[in-house]
């Protein structure tokens, strides 16, 4: 075994039956190795292994650390027969699969099987020399594809023998310390559905509930969580035809991941840096800082880190307030970035996350404050009008 192989393998860890974690996010893209590049030069991350068939090429990146690696498989068609290719006959580059990690497969293919009035859930396995890997393809009501893995021993990120290992070459930035939380979009009248899904086959729990409106727009939004996986997944659906949320659904061609959140404990160094690299992010107003000024002292940021959080425009946000609805200075504090879509259409963007005091949910101020800023972008693309 090379001495790199670290990097793409994953080993047993001892968990509890109902464990799920995030096991690895798929994009499918138009170019593979545009992608990969972005995701090096501009996101810090290292290119781990690669490789290509007749029909797909593909690249695996990451980050973070071995125990809370973060990645994301890129893949491309090379023909009209790629599953790529059928995908992007349908909708825009994206989210294609989130892959979850479990540590008793039949167990939840079990739960799948007896959820599903449709196709059933099917196990496959290879065993390696160092270790056994199962895995099984399902869908989530509003038809997000989820893998699902299974491994014991060592085992490679995909069962696929053409995907070779690349010797990293350079240093992992370490930008971000974990995979935060994952928001997905439904058509209207869809979220009690998924959410029974995630609930009955997955074991997801109901946690924060919010309902965003505006004079011109709205969407209702309920936050998943695993209790055992530490996996958050909000669930946005619209409340109005000209909602974001709906403008996504349209441009999406369907349900599907509106962002995935990266978690950081250095925010406005790393916002500084992906600026630097050519990352572009949603614009706050002066006034969404006015009003934060005047509770600052809760805050206890130093002048310089307030000056930066303003000139970054960094969303501040705490996870919950007294019976006074007054700032508490240990209250747990959000600090937020979102990025402007990555891709051609308004659907996939990054959020940037850092969270102090042991804060764990989600703050409404800056649920509304992204809300807005969406909504000044859907103007700007006049799909919103006033």
């Amino acid at each position: 075994m090379t001495s790199f192989a670290t990097n793409i393998i994953f080993k047993e860890k001892i968990n509890q039956e109902t464990n799920i974690e995030i096991d690895h996010i798929h994009l499918y893209v138009k170019d593979t190795v545009y992608w990969t590049e972005w995701f090096i030069n501009v996101m810090g991350f290292c290119s781990i292994a690669g490789g290509s068939n007749e029909h797909t090429k593909t690249e695996i990146v990451k980050t973070g650390d071995e125990e809370n690696p973060i990645i994301f498989v890129i893949s491309s068609p090379l023909s009209s027969q790629s599953p790529v290719a059928k995908y992007l006959d349908i909708h825009p580059p994206g989210v294609a699969d989130v892959a979850f990690k479990v540590n008793n497969l039949q167990k939840v293919i079990t739960k799948y099987n007896r959820f599903n009035q449709g196709i059933k859930g099917t196990i496959e396995e290879i065993k390696y020399a160092q270790g056994c890997l199962k895995w099984s393809h399902i869908s989530c009501q509003s038809k997000l594809n989820h893998t699902l893995f299974e491994r014991r021993g060592y085992t490679p990120i995909l069962p696929k023998t053409w995907l070779k290992e690349r010797q990293v070459n350079r240093a992992n930035k370490n930008n971000f310390l974990a995979l935060d939380h994952l928001v997905l979009n439904v058509a209207k009248g869809e979220i009690e559905s998924t959410m029974t899904w995630y609930e009955k086959v997955l074991g997801f729990k109901k946690k924060q509930f919010f309902k965003i409106e505006t004079p011109r727009s709205g969407l209702s939004s309920q936050v998943m969580f695993h209790p055992v996986g530490n996996i958050q997944l909000p669930i946005n659906e619209p409340i109005s035809n000209n909602s974001q949320i709906q403008e996504f659904l349209d441009a999406n061609n369907g349900s599907g991941i509106q962002h995935i959140a990266l978690r950081t404990n250095k925010i406005t160094e790393v916002t500084q840096q992906l600026r630097q690299n050519g990352l572009t992010f949603l614009s706050i107003p002066n006034t969404y800082y006015e009003e934060l000024s005047k509770i600052n002292l809760y805050f206890k940021f130093t002048p310089e880190e307030w000056q930066t959080i303003v000139k970054e425009n960094i969303l501040l946000d705490r996870e919950e307030i007294n019976e006074e609805g007054l700032w508490k200075e240990n209250h747990p504090l959000l600090l937020q970035i979102f990025t402007q879509p990555i891709f051609e259409q308004p659907t996939f963007f990054f959020e940037i996350i850092e969270r102090r005091r042991q804060a764990r949910g989600f703050g409404e101020g800056n649920f509304r404050a992204l809300f807005e800023a969406i909504e000044r972008e859907q103007r700007k693309r006049g799909t919103l009008i006033n």
